[in-house]
C-alpha cells in the first residue's frame, strides 16, 4: 500500500468552500479509482491548540492522505479525467501545495 500526502494552504475565508470540494468533489472522483483504498482530509488544530501541545509549526493548514494499493494505480488516478477535473479545484483554492509519498510499511 502507499500513502501520497498532499499539504495545503487555504484562507480562512476558503476553508468551508475547500472542505465541501473534497466532500462533493475529490472524495466521489477517487472513489471511482482502481485501486484506491481511501482518504481523510485533516484541518490543522487552531493556533492556541498547537502551541499548547508544542506541536511544530507549518505553513500547511490542510492535509489530504490519499491511500492506493500501489503507486501505479496512484499514478493512474494522476492521470485520468476525474483527476484532470478535481485537481484544480484544490489547488485554486490553495496558495501553496506541496505533496510527499511513502509506502506503508507497518500499522493496523
Amino acid at each position: 500500500m502507499i500513502l501520497l500526502q498532499i499539504y495545503f494552504t487555504v484562507a480562512e475565508e476558503q476553508s468551508s468552500a475547500f472542505e465541501a470540494m473534497y466532500a462533493d468533489a475529490y472524495a466521489p472522483a477517487l472513489e471511482k479509482q482502481r485501486g484506491y483504498l481511501g482518504s481523510t482530509l485533516l484541518r490543522i488544530f487552531p493556533a492556541a491548540v498547537a502551541q499548547e501541545i508544542g506541536a511544530a509549526e507549518t505553513p500547511f493548514n490542510y492535509q489530504m492522505e490519499l491511500r492506493f494499493d500501489t503507486e501505479a494505480n496512484r499514478r493512474r488516478w494522476a492521470a485520468s479525467e476525474e483527476h484532470a477535473v478535481v485537481w484544480p479545484l484544490a489547488q485554486g483554492m490553495s496558495s501553496a501545495v506541496a505533496w510527499r509519498g511513502y509506502d506503508v510499511v507497518g500499522g493496523l
